[in-house]
């Protein structure tokens, strides 16, 4: 006996997802700055590796800034997401959200496999302003991109652009705590990397981790996102929402169900051709967009 496929409610999966992203978001944009105001206030004192204006060498610090800005970016789009019934989000911030969570990831594995033997599990991972930096925001940031903000397939080319922070860090970090030293005016050597291999060998070693991580977080995102396009792909095919339609009064009804002001109307040529493979309609994709626009149209004049 077939197994029937099981339909999911699109518009109920993308209000859960968009108000998730707004709330978790706004939570790790708000740990972020309180982090930062209070390490630059010195609030911590002698207990944090840098204090003040220092903090901002920390890589730490400068990750969790990075993701927090990806996601203060997306919140405008979720927001939107829930006015319109469906949010898409550009490639250049899933870009940035992709470097960003990939930087706080790489704290989150230094925290729990070297700074917590060195300091204890609980002082790395839950003291001071580590219990925000290095558990709760770096959490956050991943589960905003591996589950919620999946709605791009990420190519293993991407993967290439999360060592250009890293890449940076690491020049400027050697030419200031390294070559110049803090006796001459550089930055204090915190990390002490190259007290155990050669700077460049210790490079590659973080570079090859960094690119490990950042591929892992790509390999769940695409698995969610390949899980998204099945469920919005089985909802169009299947749902009883477009029974007993005729294929134009189906793609006329998407338009009247998408909110959306006449100058920002975009045409969902995925879904306009979904609606084409269940009515096996002959229509070409252009003369079906034809109906979907004059119907934005005629529905956006009569309110």
């Amino acid at each position: 006996m077939k197994k029937e496929k099981k339909i999911y409610n699109i518009y109920k999966i993308n209000m859960t997802i968009c108000i998730t992203g707004i709330v978790m978001g706004v939570i790790m944009v708000i740990l972020s700055i309180l982090a930062l105001i209070l390490n630059v206030a010195n609030y911590f004192q002698e207990f944090s590796p840098e204090s003040g204006m220092g903090t901002l060498r920390m890589f730490t610090t400068l990750s969790n800034l990075l993701v927090a800005i990806g996601a203060f970016l997306i919140i405008s789009y979720q927001i939107d997401g829930l006015r319109r019934g469906e949010y898409h989000l550009p490639h250049w911030i899933i870009d940035l959200l992709y470097v960003g969570v990939t930087g706080v990831s790489i704290t989150f594995v230094a925290a729990i496999s070297i700074i917590s033997v060195a300091q204890g599990f609980s002082v790395a991972m839950f003291s001071r302003s580590n219990i925000f930096l290095h558990t709760i925001n770096p959490i956050i940031a991943m589960i905003l991109f591996t589950y919620i903000n999946c709605d791009h397939h990420i190519k293993f080319s991407k993967s290439f652009i999360t060592l250009i922070p890293i890449t940076i860090y690491a020049v400027v970090y050697y030419v200031m705590a390294i070559a110049i030293g803090e006796a001459n005016g550089g930055w204090r050597d915190v990390y002490k990397l190259n007290a155990y291999l050669p700077w460049p060998i210790m490079y590659i070693l973080l570079a090859l981790a960094a690119f490990g991580i950042s591929n892992l977080l790509r390999f769940l995102h695409n698995k969610r996102h390949q899980n998204i396009v099945e469920i919005v792909k089985n909802y169009y095919l299947y749902t009883d929402y477009f029974d007993n339609l005729s294929i134009e009064e189906a793609v006329s009804r998407l338009a009247k169900d998408k909110i959306q002001p006449l100058y920002q109307i975009k045409i969902p040529i995925s879904t306009i051709k979904l609606l084409k493979e269940r009515y096996n309609s002959d229509k070409s994709i252009i003369e079906l967009s034809k109906i979907y626009v004059d119907n934005c149209v005629l529905d956006r004049n009569n309110k």
